[in-house]
C-alpha cells in the first residue's frame, strides 16, 4: 500500500480521563484514509488480525474511510465508535 506523504492526520479521543491518539494516512491515488493505532505504545491487547497491515511509528490500520477529504471531527467520531466497538472505552 502506498500513502500520499503530503497527506495525513491525528485523530484522538480526549474524554471521560482517556488520551488516545491515532494516525490516519490518505492512499496515494484513492479516495481512501487508513487509520492506524500503535496498541504496544498504549499496553493494550492487539484486536486485529495479525495478517492486517502494520507500519512502524503508526501501529497497526485499524479500519479505513472512503472519502477524499477526511474531516478531523468526523475521523475522531470514527475513532471513538471503533473504540466502544472494541470495548477499551
Amino acid at each position: 500500500m502506498l500513502y500520499d506523504d503530503r497527506y495525513h492526520m491525528h485523530l484522538g479521543y480526549y474524554e471521560k480521563g482517556f488520551d488516545l491518539e491515532t494516525v490516519a494516512l490518505k492512499r496515494q491515488s484513492q479516495a481512501t484514509w487508513d487509520v492506524f493505532f500503535d496498541f504496544h505504545f498504549y499496553g493494550l491487547k492487539k484486536t486485529i488480525h495479525e495478517n492486517d497491515i502494520s507500519l512502524k511509528g503508526f501501529g497497526t490500520r485499524i479500519f479505513s474511510v472512503e472519502i477524499e477529504e477526511l474531516d478531523f471531527n468526523d475521523g475522531s467520531k470514527n475513532f471513538e465508535q471503533w473504540l466502544t466497538i472494541q470495548g477499551i472505552l
